[in-house]
């Protein structure tokens, strides 16, 4: 059996309706941690949090998150990666407060270079789903 044969497997209606469910339940958890990390970065910049402390804090969290994302997207059906790119929304949305927590820990240089990869990775995420979005119709008329 090839990995086509396999990816090209349709799943049954139950199977399929779990996969979403946990789907949009590990993005809205990303979505909301994402949410508070900026409170935190809001806190920082308030005097209220240490910079330090709120930069360890926005770094593991945003590591955490992010390594869970990908790796539930990756682990699901190969034939429908690109359907499930959804769930790497939190990775993009954390990306922000993780670079200001990396900045706040002495980053430096690392900063730019992790912002233009998580840029590059954001727009190659976009035009997947611009794809995805578009695929199926009929030009011409």
């Amino acid at each position: 059996m090839t990995m086509d044969a396999v990816a090209m497997e349709p799943m049954d209606p139950e199977s399929l309706r779990k996969l979403v469910r946990r789907d949009l339940v590990v993005t809205a958890a990303g979505t909301l941690i994402a949410i508070w990390t900026y409170s935190l970065v809001a806190a920082a910049a308030f005097g209220s949090l240490s910079e330090l402390t709120a930069g360890r804090v926005e770094v593991a969290v945003a590591v955490l998150v992010s390594a869970f994302c990908v790796w539930w997207w990756a682990s699901g059906p190969v034939g429908m990666m690109r359907d499930r790119l959804m769930v790497l929304i939190p990775v993009f949305l954390i990306a922000g407060p993780g670079l200001i927590g990396v900045h706040n820990l002495g980053g430096g240089i690392v900063v730019g270079i992790l912002s233009g990869a998580i840029g590059f990775a954001a727009a190659g995420v976009l035009g997947l789903l611009w794809g995805g979005r578009n695929r199926g119709r009929v030009s011409g008329g």
